[in-house]
């Protein structure tokens, strides 16, 4: 069964706010609630404490933690504490990170390689300190060096679809058939290394429910400055229709990409939680 998770943003909550919000995921029918790393929002991990607390079945995760604002022993510190506070409903997300303003406000290099250095570092400081007791590690990303971490490594891959670009100093979507590249590339490195291999993520930048997809599309032209009309219809990483036909959506990227573990974004909770129950 497809599992459904939302990233929850925490800016300017207080605590009674937090709670709600991670209450109400779990009350659409969320099974994983995530906390992005930031440095304008609240801490990830006091908040997945929080998040553990306020629910009684939801995963908790974080999407994702930027590998250059974490040192491997103190990072191992803060897992195995929350481990401890909310038990095996941790999920542990990582990634490079993309914001490069966060990145000169923490006074770290921007570099890609740095940035994918630091990630392959982490990752293996933790195998070494967490050991077989750490959570289900998932990583994101796009490029071939994070997803060949990814796939050698986690038992979670999360496709962004979304490289760095340069031009619009920010990411931007690729189109459908170029993250099916991006999926046959991960199956390829994954090998034999797990059995079923790993299970694949997709983050959904928007969900927009309308009854006119074409007009729906025309206003997150901004996540795909490059793409067509159609492409955009097409992309896994976007949601426009009916309730109806976003989740037949859900089950044909389900098919083609192996797509079984779907994350939305916090303004899409409400909207997408229409499209879960008819899922279940």
């Amino acid at each position: 069964m497809t599992r459904f998770g939302v990233v929850l943003i925490s800016e300017d909550s207080t605590g009674a706010e937090w709670v709600a919000r991670c209450r109400r995921a779990e009350a659409l029918g969320y099974d994983v609630i995530a906390v992005p790393d930031h440095l304008n929002l609240l801490s990830p991990f006091p908040t997945a404490v929080l998040a553990a607390e306020a629910t009684e079945r939801a995963v908790i995760g974080t999407y994702v933690l930027n590998a250059s604002f974490h040192r491997p022993a103190l990072l191992a510190r803060d897992v195995r504490t929350t481990a401890a506070l909310i038990g095996e409903r941790l999920e542990l997300g990582l990634g490079t990170g993309y914001v490069e303003a966060e990145f000169a406000a923490a006074g770290l290099p921007f570099d890609a390689a740095t940035r994918v250095g630091r990630l392959a570092e982490l990752v293996g400081e933790l195998d070494t300190l967490l050991g077989h007791k750490g959570p289900p590690l998932m990583i994101g990303g796009h490029g071939d060096r994070v997803l060949r971490l990814a796939a050698r490594r986690a038992e979670i891959v999360s496709f962004t679809g979304a490289p760095y670009r340069p031009e619009y100093g920010r990411t931007a979507l690729v189109t459908a058939a170029d993250l099916l590249r991006r999926v046959e590339f991960v199956r390829a490195e994954a090998g034999t290394r797990q059995a079923g291999g790993p299970e694949l993520n997709v983050l959904s930048k928007a969900t927009v429910l309308t009854r006119n997809r074409r007009a729906g599309v025309a206003g997150l032209r901004r996540y795909a400055p490059d793409l067509t009309t159609e492409e955009l219809l097409e992309v896994p990483t976007l949601f426009v229709g009916t309730p109806g036909q976003i989740a037949e959506q859900v089950r044909r990227d389900e098919e083609r990409f192996g797509f079984s573990y779907v994350t939305v974004m916090d303004s899409a909770m409400e909207d997408f939680g229409k499209v879960i129950e008819l899922l279940r």
